[in-house]
């Protein structure tokens, strides 16, 4: 790490590290900010969320949608780490055996888990040490591949670890020691359940996401486990009502910029740089979440306007709703959902195949799978 770029940065202080190396640990939350010369970005992005949220609370059933987004979520920011899978590798590992599915796939099914686990623990406990762990831990659950096997699941780092090299000598950024992060850690957990005072939450999330991408607590995972706190600490501080709003997608395609946002505050203080794009994905995700809102629900009535032309059964509906949640299943899957016999949930999953709602996965015949291919593409941004 090029230690001269730090040399008159506000944000932080330099401590020695492994092998002669300097490690930057970041000033406590809040830093001083001037809000004034984000105010355009602030409104936009604020008046996006309000957006979505106003979206959200018309849709009877949220996960119907969420569970779509998650899956897009999870695939976009586990590629931002390496771990490449596809929205149909995903939802067949989802509906089938998880132990016969490739490690890239299993993590990015872990990534949802861990959503669904904090989302969960929210709703009864603060924002903590112990949901970030937990959260680390789901993720990394039985994955076997050498980037994250090793990695401590559930367990904050024990040796230095550093970001854009293999050597640490070339590293272009390296966090804080084991010691010192944890009690940055500490400090941080503190900050995101105080009161913020003149610091509107939604900025809060961004100084937070800053803070703990920069702390990088863990061995692996962390770009993944900051993402998701994005989510939870909108519905923490009740600017959604509902887990609707997820960042990756966006900031995946701006990599970039995403990265050299959060490298010039800690080089140069630059924190307008970094809330300014911030804000920016918040405004943007919303945008395109909200997009993914209509689509769905075009596709869901186009589903029940087929089956009510075309068909006489109440399950056949319940099958076309569930999709959205589940877009593979068997027909088994339709006999204990809907508490049908398996003849009559053969008839209306063959139904279903008529009408183009379903389709039968190729290559598997024992049991027979189907899934709904255009939910998958939809989820997937296509």
């Amino acid at each position: 790490m090029d230690v001269s770029q730090f040399r008159d940065t506000d944000s932080g202080t330099m401590v020695p590290t492994i092998e002669g190396m300097q490690a930057f640990i970041p000033n406590k939350l809040p830093p001083e900010l001037n809000l004034g010369n984000i105010i355009v970005e602030f409104g936009e992005a604020s008046a996006a969320l309000g957006g979505l949220r106003e979206i959200g609370s018309t849709i009877s059933n949220p996960y119907m949608v969420i569970r779509p987004l998650q899956r897009n979520e999870a695939l976009r920011s586990s590629a931002m780490e390496g771990t490449f899978s596809t929205a149909d590798d995903l939802a067949l590992v989802e509906a089938l055996d998880e132990t016969t599915a490739n490690d890239s796939a299993r993590e990015v099914l872990n990534y949802i888990r861990a959503i669904d686990y904090a989302i969960e623990q929210v709703k009864t406990i603060p924002i903590s040490h112990r949901i970030i762990k937990g959260m680390h831990s789901v993720l990394l659950k039985n994955t076997t591949n050498g980037r994250a096997a090793n990695k401590r699941p559930g367990e904050y780092k024990t040796q230095q670890n550093w970001i854009g090299a293999r050597q640490i000598k070339n590293a272009r950024f390296i966090p804080p020691p084991p010691k010192q992060a944890t009690d940055c850690m500490d400090d941080l957990e503190k900050f995101i359940n105080s009161d913020l005072g003149a610091i509107p939450p939604l900025i809060a999330a961004g100084l937070c996401h800053y803070q703990f991408e920069t702390i990088h607590p863990f061995g692996d995972g962390n770009g993944r486990v900051g993402r998701m706190l994005v989510t939870l600490q909108l519905l923490s501080r009740e600017l959604l009502d509902s887990p609707l709003l997820y960042v990756s997608p966006y900031i995946e395609s701006n990599k970039d910029e995403y990265i050299d946002a959060m490298f010039a505050v800690s080089a140069k203080g630059d924190w307008e740089r970094w809330l300014r794009f911030f804000l920016i994905t918040v405004k943007e995700s919303c945008i395109e979440t909200s997009k993914t809102i209509l689509k769905l629900n075009a596709l869901q009535e186009r589903y029940r306007g087929l089956l009510q032309r075309k068909s006489k059964s109440v399950s056949a509906l319940s099958i076309a709703d569930h999709l959205f949640e589940r877009p593979v299943l068997s027909i088994t899957d339709v006999s204990k959902f809907c508490n049908i016999s398996y003849p009559s949930a053969k008839k209306n999953v063959e139904q279903l195949v008529r009408l183009g709602i379903l389709q039968q996965v190729a290559g598997l015949e024992n049991p027979k799978i189907f899934w709904a291919k255009e939910v998958i593409d939809i989820s997937d941004g296509r």
